[in-house]
């Protein structure tokens, strides 16, 4: 995964990067602020006799890598509620019922001396539902298994990503069909495909050659026929060819020069 995926709003996660490339780091960056800013002074220990309000001081450094942790964090709670194939806004409801809580805590604060057992009870109800949406969004984004074979929002990562969809690997159409019920026309189950036969080419009838063929000479062509060989190139030579003429019988012209047979003397 690369820093632009890291930060990235789009796509599917499992819950194995969830835990190991969100959560983990994240967890790991604020442990060592604090650690840092308690070595430098800069915030109480939290180990240290000091009053509540002091040892609940955020150091420099903490806040500071809690602003930066802040995108990533919500790369990745958004990218597991993709791979369940929920809404990313479902993330925006949990900021927003805190907001509320929130208003709900203040409005309860400011009329406690007019309405004490209101204002506890209406403070106690702000903070039970945002204890059950973060326990809700904590159980779907980390421990809950997203959906199988892709979605609206990608491929299944647990299928090898931008690979096939896993539907094709085991055979079956995917959960969102067009047609419910129904597989489209020509579909087969893997295994069953079928080579295409062969089938001769229609039996058409001699046609005239389109209008312009053959096509205008360019100026400076060749000829027709140039750079072809002359008829019965390359053949066989005729009988005969190579050998010396035939000598007429009768006439003797010397050793070597063919005839017949000089005269013999009978005396």
């Amino acid at each position: 995964m690369t820093i632009g995926q890291w930060l990235s709003f789009r796509g599917r996660i499992g819950r194995k990067t969830f835990w190991l490339g969100y959560v983990l780091p994240l967890f790991v960056a604020s442990i060592v602020a604090n650690i840092l800013d308690v070595s430098l002074g800069l915030a109480p220990s939290p180990m240290a006799d000091a009053m509540p309000a002091d040892a609940s001081q955020v150091g420099p450094v903490s806040g500071l890598v809690s602003l930066l942790t802040i995108w990533p964090s919500l790369a990745g709670t958004i990218k597991r509620l993709h791979d369940r194939d929920r809404s990313g806004w479902w993330i925006g409801g949990f900021y927003l019922a805190g907001a509320v809580a929130g208003v709900v805590a203040f409005l309860g604060m400011m009329t406690a001396p007019a309405n004490a057992s209101g204002a506890v009870l209406m403070v106690v109800g702000a903070g039970a539902v945002m204890l059950g949406y973060a326990i809700w969004l904590l159980v779907e984004t980390g421990f809950l298994r997203g959906t199988v074979g892709s979605n609206r929002f990608g491929p299944d990562p647990l299928s090898g990503g931008y690979g096939a969809p896993q539907w094709q690997q085991q055979g079956m159409p995917p959960q969102q069909w067009p047609h419910p019920g129904q597989q489209p026309q020509q579909w087969q189950q893997p295994g069953q495909w079928q080579q295409p036969q062969w089938q001769p080419p229609p039996q058409q009838g001699w046609q005239a050659p389109p209008q312009g063929y053959p096509p205008p000479q360019h100026p400076g062509a060749p000829p027709p026929g140039y750079g072809q060989p002359p008829p019965g190139y390359g053949q066989q030579p005729p009988p005969g060819y190579g050998q010396p003429p035939p000598q007429p019988p009768g006439q003797w012209g010397g050793p070597g020069q063919g005839g017949s047979v000089p005269p013999v003397r009978r005396d």
